[in-house]
């Protein structure tokens, strides 16, 4: 089952350096994840985000504000694959 990656923010290049961030990290590790970007404001606001660029993962916004490492990034990617393996 993919990983669930929301990228909230209005198409900013910080935006695009997160969208690229995970797809680098997931490629490298073999992850599946499932990327969605979202401008609308309306529908980030629905995530309670203030700052972007942010980054949901399976539903809980990860960061917001900033663009996180990569190693940020695979740890997060990691339990949230870690908890879908023990649901199997």
């Amino acid at each position: 089952m993919d990983i669930d990656i929301k990228i909230l923010g209005p198409g900013c290049k910080k935006c695009l350096e997160v969208c690229d961030i995970v797809r680098m990290v997931a490629k490298e590790h073999g992850l599946p994840v499932q990327i969605e970007k979202i401008g609308n404001t309306d529908r980030i606001a629905e995530f309670g985000v203030l700052l972007t660029p942010a980054l949901v993962i399976d539903g809980d916004v990860k960061c917001s504000g900033r663009v996180p490492s990569p190693a940020e990034v695979l740890t997060w990617l990691k339990k949230t694959g870690g908890r879908e393996d023990r649901s199997n």
